[in-house]
């Protein structure tokens, strides 16, 4: 199988347009439409959204989405790039809490939507895989299905007397 590289880098929640148009051009490539190319356009910029907002206090923070193609799907690998710690401390309880809520729904929004979903410990990377495969066998499986009722139906002739 060839192997398929991209990289894209975002220095900030103003340039998520290129992360659109980098999933867009890619699932164009693999001829990738409909609901799947959603789920993977809203679970990558979900997941770059969730980065930028862990590492909001980082001077010079940018995003890196490399994309590989590989036997188990279409991988996106979504890393933050750049100086500090992303340290929070200076903020309130409240604010931790709000904070902790929103990503906890933002992570269950990713995991719904793709096959797996790798997450690093110091939440500097977010690893995306779906699974392509199983969506060619379904179509293959849906036009045999059309053949074979297209072949057994049995039309019935009228015959003038």
């Amino acid at each position: 199988m060839k192997r398929d590289y991209r990289e894209l880098m975002i220095t900030g929640k103003t340039e998520m347009y290129k992360l659109e148009k980098f999933i867009e051009e890619i699932c164009d490539f693999y001829n990738i439409y409909h609901e799947y190319f959603g789920n993977i356009l809203l679970a990558t910029t979900e997941a770059a959204d969730i980065l930028f907002s862990l590492h909001d206090a980082d001077e010079g923070a940018n995003i890196r989405i490399s994309f590989n193609r590989n036997s188990k799907g279409l991988v996106f690998n979504i890393r933050m790039d750049g100086c500090g710690t992303g340290d929070i401390a200076g903020e309130d309880m409240l604010d931790q809490e709000i904070r902790r809520h929103k990503l906890s729904r933002e992570i269950y929004i990713i995991r719904a939507l793709t096959d797996e979903i790798t997450i690093s410990v110091n939440a500097r990377s977010i690893v995306l895989v779906f699974y392509v495969s199983s969506m060619n066998y379904e179509k293959s499986l849906q036009r045999i299905n059309k053949l074979k009722e297209y072949w057994t139906h049995k039309d019935t002739v009228i015959h003038k007397k």
